[in-house]
């Protein structure tokens, strides 16, 4: 400027000046924040050493994510406990009546062994009888081995059903095994 006698350097020194630098404002921000940064740094080691208030937060924010977490976990199980009651209903229903014919199986198995012992022995059929009635024994005879066989094939089946059953349970709790959210 003229007619002043200050040298270019305290020129720029003065706030007025420096603000219409943009290279000295540009580097100077950014000097400042690096200090009043460390000084923050220094400020929180000095009042918290072990820095035990960011700790916190981090262990509150993490304890509020699995809040939710098991929340959602909770409404699961519960969703699956509704499915899971019509099942468990056929199942029982399943088992009672599997029961039921298998008593059911085993008498007639065991009347038809009686008969079939009967008829080995020929207890029905006596001398006095002509050859048109010994025909029509043996055709019985036949009729009740062959309904015999049907029921011990059906009794295998039934048998084989239970055992694929039995290893799909086995599969499903081996799956499920220690996940929280099966507890059953």
């Amino acid at each position: 400027m003229p007619g002043t006698d200050r040298p270019q350097s305290d020129a720029a020194s003065s706030p007025s000046e420096a603000a219409g630098s943009p290279s000295d404002a540009a580097s100077s921000p950014s000097t400042y924040r690096r200090a009043r940064r460390a000084v923050g740094r220094w400020r929180r080691s000095v009042a918290d050493p072990n820095n035990l208030a960011a700790k916190v937060d981090k262990q509150r924010a993490q304890l509020d994510r699995q809040s939710t977490q098991i929340a959602e976990l909770k409404a699961s199980v519960a969703a699956l406990g509704k499915r899971l009651h019509p099942v468990e209903y056929a199942s029982k229903h399943r088992e009672v009546e599997h029961g039921g014919l298998a008593i059911q199986v085993g008498v007639v198995e065991e009347r038809l062994g009686r008969i079939e012992e009967a008829l080995r022995r020929e207890e029905f059929v006596g001398d006095e009888g002509d050859e048109g009635d010994r025909a029509e024994a043996r055709s019985l005879v036949e009729a009740v081995r062959r309904e015999h066989e049907q029921v011990r094939v059906r009794m295998q089946v039934i048998a084989q059903y239970e055992e694929r059953l039995r290893r799909l349970e086995e599969a499903v709790a081996k799956a499920y095994d220690g996940d929280v959210r099966h507890p059953f």
